[in-house]
């Protein structure tokens, strides 16, 4: 059984883990408890059978979030749920007031910008050599969708 849950800070541990396993740089725990404890800062996972498989963390101005990070463990993905989480979030978001929700992603990150634009997303730009890489840098696109209950 899969569910999505608002997390606090009681999955420090799990969530610090499944940061190391999705990506090459990660996290300090001091670094995760101030991003669990800003009150602008909305945290939700989806677990599988009770295990934490995958977050996504948002930081909210006014009546816009933006998609801070969002993490599916390697063993769980392809399976639809980074699409489930972040349609919840939409509509949690859009329920808390958010107008417009906005990301910003590697340009060479293809499956994810497929699934930011089945999410409603549309480009709005790029910030050039934002992202290092290991022969140079590439470009962040810039993406948002408007929020809708």
């Amino acid at each position: 059984m899969t569910s999505v849950r608002t997390l606090d800070g009681s999955a420090l541990p799990q969530l610090r883990a499944l940061q190391q396993r999705c990506f090459d740089e990660f996290w300090s725990e001091p670094h995760w408890r101030a991003q669990i404890e800003q009150p602008r800062n909305r945290l939700l996972g989806i677990a599988c059978d009770a295990q934490l498989v995958g977050y996504a963390l948002f930081s909210t101005v006014l009546d816009e979030a933006e998609l801070l990070q969002v993490a599916i463990d390697p063993a769980w993905r392809r399976r639809g749920l980074a699409q489930r989480l972040l349609q919840q979030a939409q509509a949690e978001l859009a329920r808390q007031g958010m107008a417009r929700l906005l990301l910003e992603v590697r340009v060479s990150n293809e499956s994810a910008v497929q699934l930011y634009r089945r999410l409603g997303f549309s480009e709005d730009g790029r910030r050039r050599d934002y992202y290092p890489t290991a022969t140079g840098r590439e470009d962040a696109l810039l993406m948002s969708c408007p929020l809708t209950e």
